[in-house]
């Protein structure tokens, strides 16, 4: 079992692509993820790469993660359990009369119609950039061209789509890199946000043993991550190989924020050195950053020039926010989805990657930009998968982080739209804070979220309030053009790559026939709860 996760891990570290034109050997990070990113790279180039990174990582892995499900069940259920779903699910300590997925399909179908919102909007902007001909007439967006190598964040396409392009955009790359911010630079930051409020400052340890840049002449993975090394004595690391732009910007609050709950909890016995439940630890970090993403936070730590007290401003605002926070919400539902599947014998492994599709033709509004068979296996291609991490969490903490905001701006007297909320400095909110993440895991997290938010739910209600009036603006702006809002369950059929112009014109495609679900009718049709179950139902 450990042979086979380290095989897979290797697999997804050492994987290279050639560049389709020049023959030049990339890396993922930065190599692959800035040229997917760049809004002026071309459509043939980008398809090139989404392909040739799925050749390279996750089809070379297909037989090694199918012996490694059989494995892990089997190991598993000497402790109790009856596959790795069950066990994963149990770290939400679900309680009587409860159903964890029934609670995640609930989250998801709160947030669905913003999320079909935001989808058409966006469509429609790629579809004028890049020609109607790429674009199935199933609804869905082609996944390599939304600036990201899973589709996961969007906020690479800010500058084809977003609603004012004439106004200025919160986007702080350029007056990072002009005012010479190097990585230690964005973690200190990051750091004094964290002190104004009253938590405590990084160790030495950590600014020793931390590694905030890529290590030159080293093969090694780029995800980032935080490291609680349990010594008593401070040693917690990040490992992340910082670029300066406005994402690791927030990147890099996330990962304190892990390193701040492994100092508050650290008193606590090691039983209960660990987060409330896994989504709380994904969210502290993502908490603060939407704070220090407000145009009135970046004026004040001087990387934005002047704050337009306009609503369109606040629109181009609340619409980058969107991309980077809505947008991931149903990849964040999807990929444990297919692992519980998987896991539960309710997906064979010959139907692995046909099982993928379906999630994220159906869930997402997504489809591959090229053709894909049981010969590939697209999930391999997403570090966590491989790394055996489970992704839930994330999920989670995406409804989380707005209720925690929405919380610490309430104890913190803010006065206004919940997007404008800042509270740096605000002690108040840091006691509170504070209280909420030295508990670690000795309470239940309903116990611990009841004590900040008044509520033992995870709800939906803070981000749906949260984008309210950016909702309110999608809406308009579809019903103005006439855009389709959803897309079908299924995805394109095998017949559209033979005659769209996103046929192969520099790399071979694998052969086969697209995924496709079986599931007839528009996802918009339907309540979200019900077709996820539908589409489960393998």
């Amino acid at each position: 079992y450990g042979q086979l996760s380290t095989q897979m891990s290797g697999i997804y570290s050492t994987a290279q692509v050639p560049h389709p034109d020049t023959g030049k050997m990339m890396q993922l990070d930065p190599d692959i993820t800035d040229a997917l990113a760049d809004p002026n790279e071309s459509e043939r180039v980008k398809r090139a790469l989404w392909q040739g990174w799925r050749d390279a990582s996750g089809k070379r892995m297909r037989q090694n993660y199918t012996d490694f499900v059989t494995m892990g069940n089997l190991m598993i259920r000497e402790a109790g359990y009856s596959n790795i779903a069950q066990y994963w699910q149990s770290w939400y300590e679900p309680r009587p009369g409860q159903n964890f997925t029934d609670m995640m399909a609930k989250l998801w179908d709160v947030a669905l119609p913003f999320y079909q919102q935001l989808h058409a909007y966006v469509r429609r902007k790629l579809r004028d950039k890049y020609g109607a001909e790429l674009f199935p007439e199933t609804g869905h967006i082609p996944a390599h061209l939304l600036g990201n190598m899973w589709a996961q964040s969007w906020f690479n396409v800010e500058k084809l789509t977003t609603p004012f392009p004439d106004l200025s955009t919160v986007d702080i790359t350029e007056k990072m890199n002009k005012l010479g911010w190097n990585a230690t630079k964005m973690f200190r930051v990051s750091e004094e946000f964290f002190t104004s409020i009253g938590l405590d400052p990084m160790t030495d340890t950590f600014w020793e043993k931390s590694v905030l840049t890529r290590l030159p002449d080293v093969k090694m993975v780029c995800h980032a991550s935080a490291w609680d090394f349990y010594t008593n004595k401070g040693d917690f690391r990040i490992k992340q190989c910082t670029s300066i732009t406005t994402n690791y910007l927030g990147t890099t609050h996330h990962e304190m924020g892990h390193v701040q709950y492994y100092q508050q909890y650290e008193k606590q016995p090691v039983l209960y050195r660990r987060g409330a439940n896994p989504g709380f630890h994904e969210a502290v970090g993502d908490t603060l950053e939407l704070a220090v993403m407000t145009p009135g936070h970046l004026h004040k730590i001087g990387l934005l020039d002047e704050i337009i007290e306009s609503k369109d401003y606040y629109l181009n605002y609340l619409f980058q926010m969107a991309l980077q926070k809505a947008a991931f919400i149903p990849f964040g539902y999807l990929i444990d989805l297919w692992r519980w599947q998987a896991s539960e014998g309710r997906l064979a492994p010959e139907k692995y990657n046909e099982g993928w599709w379906k999630l994220r033709c159906g869930l997402q509004g997504v489809s591959s930009p090229v053709p894909r068979s049981e010969d590939d296996f697209d999930p391999g291609a997403k570090y966590h998968v491989p790394n055996n991490t489970p992704y839930i969490r994330y999920f989670v903490s995406h409804f989380l982080q707005f209720q925690l905001y929405e919380a610490l701006c309430n104890i913190s007297g803010h006065n206004g739209p919940l997007y404008k909320c800042d509270f740096y400095q605000n002690k108040q909110a840091g006691d509170a804070l504070k209280k909420f993440l030295a508990h670690g895991s000795s309470l239940h997290w309903e116990d611990v979220l009841l004590e900040l938010t008044d509520t033992t739910e995870l709800r939906a209600d803070s981000l749906v309030r949260y984008f309210a009036e950016l909702n309110e603006f999608l809406t308009e702006e579809n019903k103005k053009s006439g855009e389709r809002v959803g897309w079908d369950a299924d995805c394109p059929s095998a017949d559209w790559y033979t005659t769209t112009t996103s046929a192969p014109e520099t790399t071979t495609l694998a052969a086969g026939r697209a995924a496709t679900s079986g599931t007839v009718g528009l996802w918009a049709a339907v309540g979200a709860a019900a077709l996820a179950r539908r589409l489960l139902a393998v």
